[in-house]
């Protein structure tokens, strides 16, 4: 299983991007998403990564955050979509989007992307309305200033909070005076534990 390839981004266009590896050349699939946050060709970049196995290929799939390979794991679970559509879906809505699509039952929402029918998107929120409901990501204060990646942090906390059993708004303001004290640069571990101590 290979989880994450960092490297120089010698090419990118918006469906796909190679990575030079100690001189080996690797060719990632990624979404628009990931596209638009990895950089400039020339930098070193870090992706977490899904390797797919088929009969005639082994094709890998990138992401700039381990919420939308998540996202790209469950989709891939549901019966019809494959990863080429699952990148799609993830192309065409970020994963807050799409997780408040899902949410909402919001058909009308995932039937415009490309590929996307009325059935398919009623088996996509059928099928991971109860998966995602627990992990929808709440709204931070914007006086905390967090980039993307720190978001991303926050949700994952919240997440393990709520799987714990505590009130999505109670595990939020806990987690949002965690980060005030503890600041930005703390670990998910950390974080959590100093949650769960507040708590």
């Amino acid at each position: 299983m290979i989880e994450s390839v960092r490297g120089i981004l010698l090419k990118k266009v918006p469906t796909f991007c190679v990575v030079n590896c100690s001189g080996i050349g690797i060719g990632i699939f990624i979404s628009l998403n990931t596209f638009q946050n990895v950089g400039e060709e020339g930098t070193e970049i870090n992706l977490l990564t899904y390797l797919h196995v088929r009969e005639d290929a082994l094709l890998l799939y990138g992401f700039f955050e381990e919420s939308e390979r998540d996202m790209f794991r469950k989709l891939i679970n549901i019966s019809g979509i494959g990863p080429r559509l699952a990148m799609t879906i993830l192309s065409g809505l970020s994963v807050m989007d799409l997780r408040q699509a899902i949410g909402q039952e919001n058909v009308d929402v995932l039937t415009k992307i490309p590929g996307i029918g009325k059935k398919t998107a009623q088996r996509v929120i059928l099928e991971l309305k109860e998966k995602i409901s627990l992990s929808v990501p709440l709204p931070y204060s914007a006086s905390l200033g967090l980039s993307t990646q720190e978001k991303d942090k926050m949700n994952q906390a919240l997440q393990a909070l709520i799987t714990l059993g505590y009130r999505p708004a109670d595990a939020r303001n806990v987690l949002e005076r965690t980060l005030r004290k503890q600041g930005n640069q703390v670990s998910l571990e950390e974080l959590i534990k100093s949650a769960l101590q507040e708590f």
